[in-house]
């Protein structure tokens, strides 16, 4: 599932006379998001009002978890160079003696087709 686009609303003070939750003049909004391929199967999520200091929040919160998401990224993608550099050098290596290790050219092969095998 996509994640959908997101809209804000800043209430009109009209519309938050006599209201109980003045302070939650913020409305947040997300677009509705198709569940698979069937034609009308679609989720419209609830409209969510919160304080302009909820959304500050929401709004740092979100920034710290998108740098955590970021350096995990990161550190996996170096550990996969990490690996991919061994398997070539022990590839380079086989391939340079004239009598080929058949089991480490597998072993090479395997784990450049299977990353996932690490």
């Amino acid at each position: 599932m996509l994640i959908a686009p997101v809209s804000l609303r800043l209430l009109p003070a009209e519309e938050l006379a006599g209201d109980p939750c003045p302070d939650a003049c913020v409305e947040l909004a997300f677009n509705p998001t198709c569940l698979n391929d069937e034609a009308g199967a679609a989720l419209v999520p609830e409209r969510v009002r919160i304080t302009p200091a909820d959304l500050v929040r929401l709004r740092v919160e979100s920034g710290f978890v998108l740098g955590e998401i970021r350096a995990e990224m990161q550190r996996a993608e170096s550990a996969w160079r990490q690996h991919l550099g061994r398997w070539y050098r022990d590839g380079r290596l086989a391939a340079e003696a004239r009598a080929p290790d058949i089991s480490l050219l597998q072993r090479v092969l395997d784990g450049l087709r299977n990353p996932g095998r690490l």
